[in-house]
């Protein structure tokens, strides 16, 4: 008697597989059917090999995915397109692939989905904290006009440009957090572990100590207490308190704050309008309409300023006004970003002028990640040495004075 491999669904989520002993498939129904299991899959085992022992793939607990998996996914989901691999197989491919267990679980979920005959971008969509708003909507474009291979290959490049600006941002900090942490590590070493010792030999001169020895010594033994640490744990933690009990307002008050800041607000200022600007302008590449274009965009911009800035361009819109118009009347709009919407307006180009727009800003930022990191980091030393060299000083001016004193 023949075997037959099948997969199975037990309930809502969890999906089973075995192996069963029948005539025909309409056998191996009727054993699912007494199961209670829904079919998805059957195929006839090949004599004298052995299938995999039954197993359940029950849910996973969800997580978020790291945006590395995401990327790499979709390049290779674009890549496989673009070979004509059917949808379902590049789907299975994908899926043995992943690393990542939850991701590979939601692959499986979606290659299901479409397998049931429902749509990729509807499977895609019932999971929000793996696939954003616009990755969703762009696969539907692309679904629509038949070219999915197309806006995976933009998806794919925009998610590489979004990591490799995350990179920069991490180089540009990695050392001067690690000039920072080292000398703050170095500072409190000396504080509490060397200053304590060399106390018992400053006291022990019996002369009256200069000004900036007395004042090292009572910080030294400030710093030794443990009421010190813990007014330090403390401050942390009602620091973390106050800014989850902020709200709403006292967020945005923040963000605000963030904007006028030299140099923190230019480059927050560009970032965002170059992540709003691209998501925008691919989506309207992609004949996704402007409204539904800027509500997905909108949900990309961070600061809360700015994204309340945005949220008012959908009510000009709908009054006919121009977007360039619109963009005007925006607080935080820039004279580059007004005048090449309204070129692209008058060209009829308006997707195209936005990704210009993003790529202007992209370049910007990067200016700016480079100006704060190279001003940043002599800052640190200097500050650093500036502490060290006050604790010397004042370890050996005691031995100075009694050096003057008795020569």
């Amino acid at each position: 008697m023949p075997k037959f491999h099948y997969t199975a669904k037990r309930g809502p989520r969890d999906i089973v597989e075995g192996v069963v002993d029948a005539e025909n498939r309409g056998g191996v129904l009727t054993h699912l059917a007494d199961l209670g299991y829904i079919p998805v899959r059957i195929t006839e085992q090949a004599a004298g090999v052995d299938a995999p022992a039954a197993k359940a793939v029950g849910p996973v607990r969800a997580r978020r995915v790291p945006t590395s998996h995401l990327t790499i996914f979709t390049r290779q989901f674009a890549s496989l397109v673009r070979s004509y691999v059917p949808l379902l197989r590049a789907l299975n491919i994908l899926e043995d692939q992943a690393r990542h267990p939850y991701f590979r679980y939601v692959l499986h979920q979606m290659t299901e989905d479409v397998r049931q005959g429902e749509t990729l971008s509807s499977g895609l969509a019932k999971f929000p904290k793996v696939f954003p708003t616009l990755y969703v909507s762009l696969i539907h474009s692309g679904e629509v006009s038949g070219a999915l291979d197309v806006i995976l290959e933009r998806l794919a490049a925009q998610m590489e440009q979004d990591e490799a600006m995350r990179t920069k941002i991490r180089m540009a900090f990695t050392y001067p957090v690690f000039v920072g942490v080292v000398g703050l590590g170095t500072i409190i070493f000396l504080m509490t572990f060397v200053m304590p010792r060399l106390s018992r030999l400053l006291l022990g001169l019996g002369e009256r100590l200069p000004l900036p020895t007395r004042l090292l010594l009572g910080l030294a033994h400030w710093m030794t207490s443990w009421w010190f640490w813990g007014v330090v744990i403390g401050g942390i933690v009602g620091l973390a308190a106050l800014w989850n009990g902020l709200g709403p307002r006292g967020r945005l008050m923040v963000d605000r704050l963030i904007l006028r800041l030299p140099l923190l607000g230019p480059l927050v200022l560009q970032s965002e309008m170059a992540r709003f600007a691209r998501s925008f302008g691919l989506q309207i590449q992609h004949g996704i309409s402007i409204l539904q274009a800027i509500d997905t965009a909108t949900k990309v911009v961070g600061n809360r300023v700015m994204r309340a800035e945005v949220d008012r361009l959908p009510e000009g819109l709908r009054q006919g006004t121009a977007l360039s118009t619109c963009l005007k009347e925006m607080t935080v709009g820039t004279p580059y970003l007004i005048n090449t919407v309204a070129v692209g307006e008058e060209n009829g180009k308006v997707g195209e002028a936005l990704m210009e727009v993003a790529a202007y800003y992209e370049r910007e930022t990067d200016r700016l990640l480079q100006v704060m990191a190279t001003l940043l980091e002599p800052l640190l030393i200097v500050t650093v040495g500036l502490v060290v060299g006050f604790i010397v000083l004042a370890v050996l001016l005691p031995i100075f004075e009694m050096s003057a004193i008795n020569p």
